[in-house]
């Protein structure tokens, strides 16, 4: 048995380094605000050392790819560096590498607009791909499964009510507050398949998934997967996978993971890979079960096979009907009523998945939000947050909005409070809570979430990994509606976290400039 202890301290002084990004980005474009290129170059705080499997090279690696994000445009060129520190390795954290290269990216957008006269959101909405357009093949070899884009960005610039924010900054606030709108869409790959990983050069290529089923004797149903639920309801997630083919109630299904002696071989949850490639397994392994119950269904009704169904529980003919509950009866206790090929099959059975194509899905969500900045002191108070987000067909909406949700508390500490600050000589300052700020419940704003549901025609029923996204548009969203609301004197916000002395000292030094 292994025991790890560790106090905060340590954990906060020695634990991963992430999103310490450096960007030197440039948007070529047309006078309409159609986007030519991009050109980039990201240097990468790497730490000391190379962690197994994912290398140094983590996010510097993913940079260049990533970088268009979901949008179209001709001309790309990007150089990455990872820069070798002597800070503690860089391991994924959620929204790995999205979050900088979406804060880069988007909060280049506005000022590009801002220079042409055009709303920010109406210039994303010129550059991004049309449902037409799906799969879509983007500059850097990326390909899109399905979405509607322009849609997305249409509707939470509606439901932010844009209209209205504008309005509302002509007017003035009678505190003296200023009111800022800022948007970021971006996409998330997926439940990256083997060509992936290995085409990485990654030693662990985990391009599958695997799940064990069996119907117990009282006819309920034991799903066995080695993704780990630590978070992501998994356990009532793939219940409902195998509910909607079996339709044995989930109330009598029982998932078991977590255990290795019991469950097949899997690399983990990570990568938001479990709706696709666990929920692909346990689709694939119900699905085979699903013939074999009905063929005994059907020979206990006497029934054509083709004629028979499932219908909540239960095998269903013009003639009758027959409980599953009475197959796994049959098949355990009188086999001697079954033929013998029916009475040798087993219930109880292995399937893996792998999808086809399998570079991944991916899902997607614009966010918008305004704000409230106080000048004098650097406050900011986030009044409104509205997200918009596909993630392909959702198999329990509740679950997707808690890992929205969540996802959006991580961002929103990325852009206003989150730092690990060194000192001259290297030595890590943050060592508690104290100095390592994080959002509580009163620094969170009511965030709105809306569903738009594209199938995705690379996953085995339609549905898209989203567990990272929450966690990568808030930066670039705040960001972009702090810069919005101090425009007449040109303020450009581009350091995270966006703290109120840091914010306060720039919005100083803009107002001397202007």
């Amino acid at each position: 048995p292994v025991c790890w202890i560790e106090d905060r301290r340590e954990q906060l002084s020695a634990n991963t380094n992430c999103r310490e990004h450096h960007y030197e980005i440039t948007a070529y474009a047309a006078g309409d605000g159609k986007i030519l290129a991009v050109e980039c170059e990201a240097t990468v705080d790497a730490g000391a050392y190379s962690v197994y499997p994912f290398s140094a090279c983590l996010e510097a690696a993913q940079i260049a790819s990533i970088l268009p994000g979901p949008y179209d445009f001709p001309g790309f060129r990007c150089r990455t560096w990872s820069s070798a520190t002597n800070k503690p390795p860089i391991l994924p954290y959620r929204g790995v590498a999205r979050t900088g290269v979406c804060f880069a990216l988007e909060t280049l957008i506005d000022p590009l607009a801002r220079q042409l006269g055009i709303e920010p959101h109406d210039v994303r909405i010129k550059n991004l791909p049309l449902p037409e357009q799906m799969p879509f093949t983007n500059v850097t070899n990326k390909l899109f499964d399905s979405g509607d884009y322009p849609e997305c960005m249409g509707r939470v610039a509606k439901e932010i009510d844009l209209v209205a924010v504008r309005e509302r900054q002509k007017q003035g606030e009678e505190d003296n507050r200023k009111i800022g709108v800022g948007f970021s869409i971006f996409c998330e790959q997926a439940a990256h398949g083997t060509s992936v990983y290995s085409g990485w050069g990654i030693p662990m290529v985990p391009g599958f998934e695997q799940s064990a089923i069996r119907l117990t004797p009282d006819g309920g149903l034991e799903v066995r997967v080695g993704v780990q639920s630590h978070g992501q309801s998994l356990e009532t997630t793939l219940a409902q996978v195998a509910e909607e083919i079996l339709t044995i109630n989930s109330d009598d299904i029982k998932v078991v993971h977590g255990d290795t002696a019991y469950t097949p071989y899997s690399t983990g949850t990570w990568g938001s890979r479990c709706a696709v490639m666990a929920g692909g397994a346990v689709s694939s392994a119900c699905k085979e079960l699903a013939k074999r119950v009905l063929q005994i269904g059907a020979h206990l009704l006497q029934a054509d096979l083709r004629e028979v169904e499932l219908f909540r529980g239960e095998i269903r003919s013009s003639s009758g009907s027959v409980a599953i509950k009475d197959i796994a009866r049959t098949w355990y206790h009188a086999p001697q009523d079954l033929p013998p090929e029916l009475a040798s099959r087993a219930m109880e059975l292995t399937e893996g998945y792998r999808p086809e194509p399998d570079s991944g899905t991916f899902s997607y969500a614009a966010h918008g939000c305004v704000v409230a900045v106080d000048p004098d002191i650097g406050d900011v108070e986030i009044l409104d947050y509205v997200i918009v987000e596909d993630g392909g067909v959702l198999i329990n909406p509740m679950v997707v909005d808690g890992q929205v949700l969540g996802g959006t508390a991580q961002g929103i500490g990325t852009a206003l409070f989150e730092e690990m600050p060194y000192d001259a000589y290297g030595q890590p300052m943050a060592n508690t809570l104290a100095e390592y700020l994080l959002p509580g419940a009163c620094e969170m704003p009511n965030v709105r979430i809306l569903h738009m549901e594209t199938p995705s025609p690379f996953s085995a029923f339609g549905q898209k990994g989203l567990g990272e996204g929450g966690a990568i548009g808030p930066p670039a969203a705040i960001v972009n509606a702090i810069n919005d609301a101090f425009k007449d004197i040109d303020l450009a916000v581009d350091r995270l976290p966006i703290s109120p002395a840091r914010l306060f000292e720039l919005i100083n030094k803009a107002k001397l400039k202007s």
